[in-house]
């Protein structure tokens, strides 16, 4: 169970922030030209990707919910116009965003099966013991 005291938006910002990391450290160099030095890396990034898209539907799903109740309870206030016109748009936008990511999890998912049988034939550029001091 999460701890109450947790801001959920912080642990969006983490998820982004993760990404970004996995975008930093898989970038290709000179050292690592493919970025993943092996295909079971890429069948598992893209497995975790796809666990990720396929939570999003919800994560956009309850914004709506969250934005649609508080209106409901007159907690909402606009700039400009109403909170039921910006509202109404936002739940558009988040419907539109809950189909993106269903296709998004679906492409990852064929994705997925296609790397699943793949496995690595190049040469073995570490030890045990570059293996061991990971664990």
């Amino acid at each position: 169970m999460l701890d109450k005291h947790v801001d959920p938006v912080d642990l969006l910002r983490d998820a982004a922030e993760a990404i970004r990391e996995f975008n930093h450290l898989t970038f290709p160099t000179r050292e690592n030209p493919s970025g993943l030095a092996y295909p079971p890396e890429a069948y598992r990034a893209i497995g975790a990707l796809k666990a990720l898209s396929q939570r999003l539907p919800q994560a956009f799903e309850q914004i709506e919910r969250a934005l649609t109740v508080l209106n409901g309870r007159g907690y909402v206030s606009a700039d400009y116009g109403t909170p039921e016109n910006h509202i109404v748009t936002a739940g558009a936008a988040l419907q539109e965003s809950q189909d993106h990511a269903h296709a998004l999890a679906a492409a990852l998912e064929h994705a997925h099966t296609a790397t699943s049988p793949l496995g690595y034939s190049g040469p073995i550029t570490h030890t045990d013991a570059d293996v061991t001091e990971g664990e």
